[in-house]
């Protein structure tokens, strides 16, 4: 088991698998905001809970920017999510 900062300095947490085969999924997504890479994120935590369960970590691979007319107008976040299989809906 090991150990990570909270959000925030919230302190130290147990980190703990919810799935008990220790398998999990892992997708990409990708989110654009004119406001912040932050803000970004945050996007696409949202998107992540709205449609899946059991999510584990989201770690961001990647930052860019689009640039028009020499100013940024989107920060752009490539987000890997990595998230629990549900056991009770494998076939049997």
């Amino acid at each position: 088991m090991t150990e990570t900062e909270g959000y925030r300095g919230e302190g130290k947490k147990a980190v703990t698998s919810v799935t008990p085969s220790g398998i999990s999924k892992l997708i990409e997504l990708r989110a654009d905001s004119p406001k912040s890479w932050e803000h970004a994120v945050q996007l696409c935590v949202a998107e992540a809970v709205r449609t899946l369960r059991h999510i584990e970590e989201v770690k961001v691979t990647e930052f860019s920017t689009v640039v028009q007319d020499d100013c940024v107008v989107l920060f752009r976040v490539l987000c890997r999510v990595e998230f629990a299989i549900d056991d009770k809906l494998r076939a049997h």
